[in-house]
């Protein structure tokens, strides 16, 4: 067995995965550590309010989990407020449609989804289920924007 990824290239696949450069990010850490008894990074970083985590194991570069969540998220309202589908709140429909657009191959049966409120807003909240792995989201329902999204492919 070859001698496995060094911490920078764990650094660079976490960044790729989530599509953003190294100039874009702050990096906070990268950390060998063992999680279930396999050799992995903790890859942290941030763009700007979008905080996001990386699993990544150290043998051959594999993401076994990652999650991305946004911080200090403050209400916006009128002309300030922006929506992919137009103006007006986000329909479960298409806070489900986001979450498939994000999996390529899951069905709509794989998605379980629900409307609740979190920290005064009205937010989509959920699982899906496929190939092996367990995705969570949070969805602004006002804005469509992913508040969280995490995968975790069971080891």
């Amino acid at each position: 067995s070859g001698a496995g990824i060094t911490e920078d290239e764990a650094r660079s696949i976490a960044l790729e995965h989530a599509g953003v450069t190294a100039e874009e990010a702050t990096v906070y850490r990268v950390k060998a550590d063992y999680e279930d008894g396999r050799a992995v990074y903790d890859v942290e970083f941030a763009v700007g309010a979008t905080e996001y985590d990386y699993e990544i194991a150290q043998e051959d570069g594999a993401i076994l989990s990652y999650d991305s969540d946004v911080e200090g998220w403050a209400p916006v309202s009128g002309e300030n407020q922006t929506s992919s589908q137009g103006a007006g709140p986000v329909s479960q429909e298409e806070a489900t449609q986001q979450v498939l657009d994000r999996v390529p191959g899951a069905a709509e049966s794989d998605v379980r989804i629900r409307l609740d409120r979190d920290d005064g807003r009205e937010v989509y909240e959920g699982e899906l289920y496929y190939d092996r792995t367990e995705y969570e989201f949070e969805i602004d329902a006002s804005t469509g924007s992913f508040l969280e999204w995490s995968a975790d492919s069971g080891r």
